[in-house]
């Protein structure tokens, strides 16, 4: 049973902030709550106030800005990223993965921002939006500031944001011509055992650049720099891939990977370098349609 708590319905950034400052420290934001109710009701938190988030107008929306940015707005939920004609045409991939996210109700009420904010180990969104290069915006009392997913992610349940801030939207940069990305998963319960995102570009015809990030096996969503070495120069054709990615899966051997009830650390890098090549082939797939 959830203990009795004081909700405030903000409409604008400043009501927000004046009353989580005078909760005196006992509030937390609320949008979706998928995360922040349940661990209430397990007894891992307890807040006196409440401050309901989603009704201000700046945490909705998603776009292409001028600058080719896609900007997914942090109130945003998970099956209106899923469904969005904007998401299906500038980043595919996401749209992708949002539709196999936890389950349908976690879709239709639990925000791109909550998911985020909360830093579970096993996010999908955090993985795939790192590779990608994403960032998150910030909004406090003493101003913005964006932090790419790298930095915002600081350990299991632990961001960089500072408790009087809100989680304002998600930017994801514009990807150059020849460029895909890819996200594969494997999930025996809601959450991932593993997974593992992509992005690389082509031109004159071999894998330029890489970005190889796992998820769900290390503390913190995890660029793996050795594998996207191994993946820059090869042919970009899907025959001749075999051999750099079984070469970029081996650097999956130095993460530090804890087991868990979804198996051992090494049964985790099994998981891992056969998604690992089912996300390349999916990225590589995108990059030549775009090259």
């Amino acid at each position: 049973m959830i203990p009795r708590f004081s909700l405030v319905r903000a409409q604008a950034f400043p009501e927000a902030f004046e009353a989580f400052a005078a909760s005196d420290g006992d509030a937390a934001w609320i949008a979706g709550g998928t995360e922040l109710l349940q661990v209430m009701k397990m007894g891992f938190a307890q807040f006196g106030t409440l401050v309901d988030i989603k009704r201000i107008p700046d945490l909705s929306g998603i776009e292409v800005r001028p600058d080719g940015r896609l900007r997914i707005g942090a109130g945003t939920t998970h099956r209106a990223i899923e469904r969005s004609p904007v998401v299906r045409r500038a980043l595919p991939a996401l749209a992708d993965l949002e539709a196999g996210l936890a389950n349908v109700r976690v879709r239709n009420t639990g925000t791109i921002g909550g998911n985020l904010a909360f830093a579970e180990p096993h996010s999908d969104p955090a993985t795939f939006l790192l590779a990608c290069g994403a960032t998150v915006e910030l909004a406090g009392p003493s101003g913005r500031r964006e932090l790419a997913v790298g930095e915002f992610v600081q350990g299991p349940l632990l961001t960089a944001r500072e408790p009087d801030e809100i989680v304002v939207a998600i930017h994801v940069p514009a990807a150059d011509p020849g460029t895909g990305r890819g996200y594969r998963k494997a999930k025996f319960f809601e959450r991932p055992a593993a997974s593992v995102g992509v992005s690389l570009t082509v031109r004159d015809g071999a894998i330029a650049e890489a970005v190889v990030t796992v998820g769900s096996m290390t503390d913190v969503p995890t660029v793996v720099h050795a594998a996207a070495a191994a993946l820059a120069g090869a042919p970009a054709e899907a025959d001749a891939l075999a051999g750099p990615v079984r070469a970029a899966a081996e650097a999956f051997g130095s993460l530090d990977i804890g087991a868990d009830h979804n198996g051992s650390a090494d049964y985790k890098r099994h998981l891992a370098g056969g998604l690992l090549e089912r996300a390349v082939r999916g990225a590589l797939s995108e990059a030549i349609a775009d090259a």
